[in-house]
């Protein structure tokens, strides 16, 4: 019993146990210690650590670099809005600034009649024209009336050109209303031209007006001289389509105007069909002349 345990106090002193033999003779088991051969495992779980902190690191500094990278933007647009309140605010005082100039100069005139300052101008020009009559001093007299018929005549022919202007807008919204309509509505040109309504009407508009409510059609634009209305038998305008009609039939381009309504079937031919050439021609003969004409021929 002694020699067993000095054997094994022996195999454990190197780190391990060994098995009795189970029969004389046999060899002996040794098994190595628990952390025995366990070197590699301790190494593969280093390795692991160290590949998770490198990926912490990196995804720290990922993380920074994101957030350097959006306050970067946020100052650039910081910065932007700054620029643009301090322009808005600019634009803001000068605004300011123009109101109070134009505030001051009509604080000037409070209090006073517009109507009663206009009279008295024209009683101090009647007084100034007395006087200068009384003086004798005619060419004076002559000027001051000279300019007040400028001042007079400049304010008529603005009153004019604005009444002028006012006509025109309202001729064109009849005009939209009425004769740009009949271009939209026009089944002539819907369906005989191969010109779309809308280069149709840029194009013959001008040969229409509206007189006394009724669309009427002259055979030459509004700039021509000589223009006439396009009218029937009676005397009396012809419909909108009959109009325009006779004004692309007047078009030495005609031909291209019009859409082809020709459509080739099984039966049609391209090519044109001749007349026999041995055939006499019958030119001139009418009546019995050209039935006996035609008897000769078939013999």
């Amino acid at each position: 019993m002694t020699e067993v345990l000095k054997k094994y106090s022996r195999a454990s002193s190197f780190g391990a146990f060994a098995a009795a033999p189970m029969y004389p003779g046999a060899p002996r088991i040794a098994f190595a210690p628990a952390n025995e051969g366990t070197g590699g495992s301790d190494d593969g779980a280093g390795d692991d650590a160290d590949a998770k902190a490198a990926a912490d690191k990196a995804a720290a500094d990922k993380a920074a670099a994101d957030k350097a990278e959006a306050d970067r933007l946020a100052a650039e647009k910081s910065g932007d809005d700054k620029d643009k309140d301090r322009g808005l605010l600019r634009e803001v005082m000068e605004k300011k600034g123009e109101i109070k100039t134009l505030k001051d100069q009509l604080a000037k005139f409070e209090g006073i009649d517009p109507d009663a300052v206009r009279a008295l101008i024209e009683e101090k020009r009647n007084a100034e024209l007395a006087a200068e009559e009384a003086k004798g001093n005619f060419a004076r007299v002559k000027e001051m009336m000279a300019e007040e018929h400028a001042k007079d005549k400049k304010s008529l022919s603005d009153q004019i050109a604005d009444l002028q202007k006012q006509l025109a807008e309202k001729d064109g919204t009849i005009n939209d209303l009425t004769v740009g309509r009949s271009f939209s509505e026009s089944k002539f040109i819907g369906e005989d031209l191969v010109l779309p309504r809308a280069k149709a009407r840029a194009i013959y508009s001008s040969h229409f007006e509206v007189v006394d409510g009724k669309i009427v059609g002259y055979d030459k634009p509004a700039s021509a001289k000589d223009r006439t209305q396009i009218v029937d038998a009676a005397g009396q305008p012809v419909s909108f389509d009959e109009a325009i009609k006779r004004i692309i039939d007047a078009d030495p381009e005609k031909d291209s105007l019009y859409r082809d309504k020709a459509k080739a079937g099984a039966g049609s031919a391209s090519a044109k069909i001749e007349a026999p050439k041995d055939k006499k021609e019958e030119k001139g003969l009418f009546g019995a002349a050209r039935i006996l004409a035609g008897l000769n021929a078939t013999k």
